[in-house]
């Protein structure tokens, strides 16, 4: 099995980044097999070629296969300040493994209604560059007119000394002790193997989950929600998105335990 390191991704991550700055969206299309990856990976999901091109995937259309809300413990309070409601979706791209991400400019007080209409109905998604704090992220608002769309008006809000310095949430540090095969760490990398699709006996406490297994929101929501139910101990998804490797959920869980 070939491990795909942090340097070895590093310069297709800047190439995705600097194409956003000039709003632009980019891939990885295998030659092998035609497959591409978005968000653009070192090699082909589908058939394991490492021989990638790049490809513009700009003006690419989606479709909604499935829609989370986006309040209570799903939500992100400080994204929706700045960007408005919104509704944490899985997009299905042509060629494409489905994605999970964000769907902007929703009528919120509709959920329940968008929620059974995407299982009956082709939703049609378009790409959206936003600025996010200091860098520039894609999300996905509905192609055309809809009952559900919703644009909000944004207003900055303007900071003043009075205003309380973000909360940050701490993760305990990793012992020695974390790297033990323990029952905590085997049911955490279990429940990593099922909600990623990996293979258990390759992940170990030190594997970082974002950059080998994988970055979708809605993977890392199944992922949780196994450990919930193995361990009893509820790990929210605002808490988990300061979490990275196997070892930073076994201390978590075995805080709350």
């Amino acid at each position: 099995m070939t491990v795909m390191t942090k340097y070895d991704l590093e310069p297709i991550v800047k190439t995705f980044y600097d194409a956003l700055e000039e709003g632009i969206i980019l891939g990885r299309k295998c030659t092998r097999c035609g497959h591409i990856e978005f968000p653009p990976y070192l090699c082909c999901n589908a058939c394991g070629c490492l021989d990638t091109e790049w490809v513009d995937l700009t003006n690419m259309r989606g479709v909604v296969k499935q829609a989370l809300p986006t309040k209570g413990a799903f939500g992100d309070p400080e994204f929706r300040n700045a960007h408005g409601d919104y509704f944490a979706v899985e997009v299905v791209i042509p060629n494409c493994d489905p994605v999970g991400t964000s769907l902007l400019h929703v009528d919120y007080d509709k959920y329940a209604e968008f929620d059974e209409h995407v299982k009956t109905t082709e939703v049609v998604v378009k790409p959206l560059i936003i600025q996010d704090e200091d860098t520039k992220v894609v999300v996905w608002e509905l192609e055309g007119d809809s009952e559900f769309k919703k644009i909000p008006e944004i207003k900055a809000v303007e900071k003043t000394e009075k205003d309380e310095p973000k909360q940050e949430v701490k993760v305990p540090e990793a012992g020695p002790a974390d790297a033990a095969n323990d029952e905590v760490t085997q049911i955490v990398i279990d429940c990593a193997a099922d909600a990623y699709g990996a293979d258990a006996s390759a992940i170990t406490p030190a594997t970082d989950i974002r950059e080998e297994l994988s970055n979708e929101s809605m993977k890392m929501i199944v992922f949780i929600s196994a450990i919930e139910d193995e361990t009893n101990v509820t790990i929210e998804i605002q808490e988990a998105n300061n979490m990275f490797t196997i070892a930073d959920f076994v201390n978590v869980v075995k805080e709350r335990m």
